[in-house]
């Protein structure tokens, strides 16, 4: 079995099947597909062959970007759609009906979180926000109708580590969904496969772009037979069994919702996934001596991340995901007024919203993603103004060691 890094790059064939034997896969531009016949086009659209009819169902892209996945994840079936946000809805309108609730934490990115909050609830969906830091509280809140847990990994902005093998244990003995956004983390740095996971989400955007090169979103099915305690699933179980859940969702759900991925993001997705183990493995050391300097410095109040021994979430970290918990380092400051100063005399690192880029990039949570929530929310979330979110990029470490302390200096 040949390395992961070599897979990625060469996926899992011998020699090249496209045409004209092109070393890259070519871009299907197209929105639709010839058939040879009347014939090829009914077991077309009935699933009998594996041919494509329109690209917002399948694109030949598309599809070599999801084989190349499940290489990446060990997943038993992979589709791609158009953001990480399209899999989050996808997965959760596949899951659930009114009257269904699903298990969460607080601590949540804040597009994620008014998913939950205001848009399944208003489909009647409750979502529970829970105390993951507290598992016998997680399982007093799972009753009948509860169809999933989610979990982000680590949690976003926070910089949480939940204890995802107990969380596993309960979801397993109730026989609960566990659906596992690893985005920060990618299957690189821990492989969703060898926890318990049922399904795994992340933003293609991120680390699988290549550099915030384009949009996009995954969602990745692991072997299990939670879906026969799903009735919203029970026609599904009954054709296909084990295959239940991803039949319900590719054949009605993702194409009624439409959110695909275009031909030319998955293009780009792919050259991002043929570096993307040396990508992580650069920014992942660069996070943490990134994170230790912050650490030292006099100006800073404190410093989120699960590589360094005080870190509450240490030992945890070593245990899932060998001491390498991202690129995200969390930031304390006195007060959002000193943290808009250190931002502003910022000159290489980036005042952007994206994280897992090339480029190091700063954001003051508070005032941007989560501008609209209320103080009592935030604090419930823990949201301070003085919290930063620093994603640390490719760059020279001494250069982003560099910038950060004329910053800090001038804050």
């Amino acid at each position: 079995m040949r390395h992961i890094s070599s897979l990625l790059i060469h996926g899992s064939g011998e020699t090249s099947s496209t045409p004209h034997r092109s070393l890259k896969t070519p871009i299907y531009e197209t929105a639709s597909f010839d058939f040879e016949s009347a014939e090829d086009a009914e077991k077309s659209f009935m699933g009998l062959n594996d041919s494509h009819a329109y690209s917002r169902i399948s694109n030949p892209t598309v599809t070599e970007l999801q084989e190349r996945l499940k290489l990446f994840s060990g997943a038993e079936q992979v589709l791609c759609v158009a953001s990480g946000m399209a899999a989050i809805s996808n997965v959760f309108i596949t899951l659930c009906k009114s009257g269904d609730n699903i298990i969460t934490s607080r601590y949540l990115f804040g597009n994620t979180y008014s998913f939950f909050a205001r848009t399944l609830n208003s489909f009647g969906i409750e979502a529970r926000f829970t105390d993951f830091e507290n598992l016998e509280v997680l399982e007093k809140n799972i009753d009948g109708n509860t169809r999933a847990i989610f979990v982000e990994l680590p949690t976003n902005p926070q910089l949480i580590l939940f204890d995802i093998e107990g969380i596993a244990k309960i979801a397993k003995e109730k026989n609960v969904v566990l659906v596992v956004d690893n985005t920060v983390l990618t299957p690189y740095l821990f492989p969703c496969s060898e926890h318990g996971v049922d399904i795994e989400i992340f933003s293609n955007t991120k680390f699988v772009s290549g550099g915030a090169t384009s949009i996009g979103g995954s969602i990745l099915v692991y072997k299990s037979d939670k879906w026969t305690a799903n009735p919203k699933l029970q026609p599904e179980v009954e054709k296909f069994g084990t295959d239940a859940f991803f039949k319900r969702l590719f054949k009605e759900i993702y194409r009624n919702i439409g959110a695909c991925l275009s031909p030319n993001n998955a293009y780009l997705q792919l050259l991002g996934l043929e570096t993307i183990t040396l990508r992580i493995d650069k920014i992942v050391d660069n996070s943490t001596k990134v994170a230790q300097y912050l650490l030292e410095h006099p100006k800073v109040k404190a410093v989120k991340y699960a590589a360094l021994p005080h870190d509450p979430d240490y030992e945890r970290a070593q245990q899932l995901t060998g001491g390498r918990p991202g690129c995200l380092v969390g930031v304390e400051l006195q007060d959002r007024e000193q943290c808009f100063r250190f931002m502003n005399a910022l000159k290489m690192i980036r005042r952007g919203t994206n994280f897992c880029d090339n480029k190091s990039m700063i954001i003051h949570p508070s005032s941007t993603i989560y501008w609209d929530f209320s103080p009592e929310e935030k604090a419930k979330m823990r949201i301070s103004e003085g919290l930063l979110r620093l994603s640390v990029g490719l760059e020279h470490i001494d250069d982003i060691l560099a910038d950060l302390d004329q910053a800090l200096n001038l804050a």
